[in-house]
Formats: C-alpha cells, structure tokens, sequence
C-alpha cells in the first residue's frame, strides 16, 4: 500500500526533477458592465501592493490576493504545468474547489511523467481531513486527520504566486471580464523569471512571457507564464495555465472515497 505521505514526498521530488518548485480564468460578476473603464491604468483603483506599471509590493500583493480569495465565499481554481526535459513531457494538473463558509474543501493533484505517475486526494470537512492518493497505479488507504479548517492555505497562491514575488515591472492595460472591471500585467522581460519554476539565473533564460489579470479587490482571475531555459546544459521548457472561476457560485461535494474510513 502507499501511504499518502508517501504520495506528498513523491510529488514534490517529482516537481524538482521537472526543475520546477512548486505543487501541491476569467471569472466572477454577471457580464454586465457598470461602469466605464479609464484608459490610464493610473486612473484605475488599484489593489494593495499593486500599481499601474505592475506589482509595487510583491509580498502585500500576494496577501492581498490570498485575503480577497477568502472574501468570495467560495471558488474554483484550476492550474496545470507542462515541462518538457530531455526525458519527455511532464504534466502537473491541480484543481481546487473551497467553500470558505460552509469550511469546505476538496483538493485535487495529478501528476503524469516518464519518471512517475501519481494522484493526491484532500478532502476538508468538520475540522478533518481526509487524504487519498494513487502511485503507479497502487491506490493507498484512506487516512483520516484532525485538522483546524486553514482557509489561508487554500487560495491555490502556490501557482501565482513567482509572478508577484519575482517580478515587479508589467505592461498594464485596462480590460474587463465578464463584467469586471481588470487590469491585464505582461511581461517578457527575462529578468523576471527569476524564481519561477526554480529558476535563480535569468542568464539560464533564453525566452519568458507571462501575463495575468487582477481586479481592484486583488482577485486574479486568470494567469498564464512560458518560460524557456537550461539546466545543466540540458534545454528545458515550461508552460503554466491557472484560472479563477465560480466565485460565490461553487459548491463542494463530500467524495465518495472519505466514506471509505467508516467516518461519516
């Protein structure tokens, strides 16, 4: 049997062979523009630690994000990698589904590699969680946990979160999605790829393009990042999608596997 433990480590030390350092949209309002958009991202009202040329504060940004996370009640957030090495391509996708109100949460990560293949399960609900993982095809058991709901560790920031540490300087322009008044951050400044899937060397970095959208709460609705680089003389690529949707409108269901422990 796998432990989920097990799991947790397999992940992690999946990512880093990836060369990447991290694992574990377009969403809100109702399409109907209220007000007009100012055409100077200086004129828009700006969420804490950002600004009109990009992120003024990196690490009051990513509070500012992960506490506005938290204000919508509920949420859905999905994010994939995709890493090609010399080995082949190696694909991370994560799903998350909270209700901060009813302390609710399902979290979903799925790994496909030439080195491994690997899921991890995490259910939250009445202060446990619930853990269920699969390695190579061996499911492991249900493990149950006493666990104070932690809302602050389920914004799904992990996959934003390089873009607003590690870089500062943006393109911004002023958008809206569906209904919502954004502003859109670009950059291919290579500079600012420091950090970003491991990276600590902007001159091991041969091509970066990264955009995402914020509105004036600090919600980031979607993000997106390709990034071309070496790694001990090996050529590497990588792509991240991560998108924010269903804010007040999700719901989290109890999964048929946590019944599995005979604790209903």
């Amino acid at each position: 049997m796998v432990s989920r433990a097990t799991l947790t480590v397999v992940l992690a030390a999946f990512v880093l062979l990836s060369g990447c350092s991290g694992l574990v949209g377009n969403g809100g309002g109702d399409g109907t523009p209220t007000e007009e958009l100012p055409e100077d991202p200086s004129a828009f009202e700006h969420a804490d630690g950002f600004g009109a040329e990009g992120v003024t504060d990196g690490e009051t940004a990513l509070e500012t994000y992960t506490a506005a996370v938290q204000t919508q009640d509920n949420y859905t957030a999905d994010y994939g990698y995709v890493v090609t090495t010399g080995e082949g391509e190696t694909d991370v996708d994560v799903e998350y589904r909270v209700d901060f109100e009813a302390e609710q949460a399902y979290q979903h990560a799925e790994v496909a590699s030439p080195r491994v293949n690997a899921t991890i399960n995490n259910y939250y609900e009445n202060d446990k969680r619930y853990s269920l993982a699969e390695y190579e095809g061996e499911q492991g058991n249900v493990s149950v946990e006493n666990e104070t709901f932690p809302p602050e560790q389920l914004t799904a920031s992990e996959a934003v979160e390089p873009l607003l540490l590690n870089a500062t300087d943006y393109n911004a322009t002023v958008d809206r999605r569906n209904g919502v008044p954004v502003v859109v951050y670009q950059t291919t400044d290579i500079d600012n790829a420091n950090g970003v899937l491991g990276v600590n060397d902007p001159d091991s970095v041969s091509d970066f393009q990264a955009t995402f959208v914020v509105d004036s709460d600090g919600v980031i609705h979607s993000a997106t990042y390709e990034l071309a680089y070496m790694v001990d003389g090996e050529e590497r690529s990588a792509t991240m999608e991560f998108e924010l949707t269903n804010l007040g409108d999700t719901t989290v269901e109890r999964p048929e596997w946590a019944d599995q422990t005979g604790d209903s």
